[in-house]
């Protein structure tokens, strides 16, 4: 279950009685609490998450969010008594989601690229060069668990599906960079390997990383249908998961790896294994938010931010409607002023 809440002026009044009715007529919302104060109101509704979108649809259309209020989403991590959700077609759950701004704000999340992410981008690099070159699965798994390489990669298919190409070229110049960051570090670690070692061989982990098979494609394809439900459903929580199935960093150091080693064959393999993963990814991903009917919402400029009250004004009146049969109007006389 998710909750609403939606602050406005009082005045004009027209605002609130259109809020109010498409909340109760067109949304078919079946409570609403409404909280007056003496320049702002609040509005508090609560609904299936799914159905979040189709709420913030219909308040842009009546210009909430864009001419007048602010709109706050808030997950709610339990309900006393638990709430049952109403039961819904194949259909309607391939084409349920959560709401555009919990996406965008997920995807914008993982595309932070500040020294934090290059940190990790740096950390994983060097844990998949050092497990490549020792031939162990079990520190390259690391690597591909801590690499926030996924971010940027899902930034870009966000951004061609909202027409958003300031983010479609952020997400490229995060990827160009990390990867760079990444054949750069298996250069140096492969360099390093030679002074260690005199004359290392090509281990097994670093002849796998070569150029895709069939296998490695539908690896790839099924990892960007799956990371295109996660990052648009409930179970984000298995990005983990993907990320080490679909294994990007490995080859991206791999790159620089097998190239000190002197395979320049290996080293264009993982190239070419690299960059197939990435652009199934990032078509899966868009083909996935197609299917989800991705509706961008429409944006203007906010004039009203929210007046302070005044003091001396700060009582507020509490009134909660439930779903009338009939017009909206009705709801207002019903509802019952408690005065603090």
């Amino acid at each position: 279950m998710s909750q609403i809440q939606i602050s406005f002026p009082n005045e004009p009044v027209k605002n609130k009685e259109s809020l109010i009715k498409a909340l109760n007529e067109t949304l078919n919302i079946k409570s609403i609490i409404l909280l007056e104060g003496a320049n702002n109101s609040l509005v508090i509704i609560r609904c299936p998450r799914n159905m979040v979108p189709k709420v913030l649809e219909t308040l842009n259309e009546i210009g909430v969010g864009i001419e007048f209020g602010i709109i706050d989403i808030l997950k709610l991590q339990a309900t006393i008594p638990e709430q049952k959700e109403e039961q819904t077609e194949l259909s309607e759950e391939l084409s349920s989601r959560v709401s555009i701004e919990e996406i965008k704000s997920s995807i914008k999340e993982g595309m932070d690229l500040k020294f934090d992410y290059y940190f990790f981008i740096i950390i994983a690099a060097l844990i998949a060069g050092s497990g490549l070159i020792l031939n162990s699965s079990a520190i390259i798994i690391g690597a591909m668990i801590i690499s926030p390489l996924m971010g940027p990669i899902l930034g870009v298919s966000y951004g061609i599906i909202s027409k958003n190409y300031r983010l479609v070229n952020k997400g490229i110049f995060g990827q160009i960079i990390s990867i760079l960051i990444a054949i750069l570090i298996g250069i140096l670690l492969a360099s390093l390997a030679f002074l260690i070692f005199g004359t290392p061989s090509i281990t097994h982990e670093m002849m796998i990383r070569n150029f895709p098979t069939i296998f490695d494609l539908i690896v790839s394809i099924s990892a960007g249908l799956a990371v295109g439900f996660a990052i648009t459903g409930k179970l984000q929580s298995s990005l983990v998961g993907i990320a080490i199935a679909v294994s990007l960093m490995p080859p991206a150091v791999n790159i620089g790896v097998s190239l000190i080693y002197g395979n320049t064959l290996l080293s264009f393999g993982s190239l070419v294994l690299l960059i197939s993963n990435v652009l199934a990814i990032n078509f899966m991903a868009y083909l996935i938010f197609k299917i989800k009917k991705i509706k961008i919402l429409e944006k203007k400029y906010i004039f009203w931010e929210g007046p302070e009250e005044k003091v001396g004004q700060l009582s507020l009146g509490v009134k909660i409607g439930k779903k009338q049969p009939k017009k909206a109007k009705k709801v207002k006389k019903k509802l019952k002023n408690i005065k603090y």
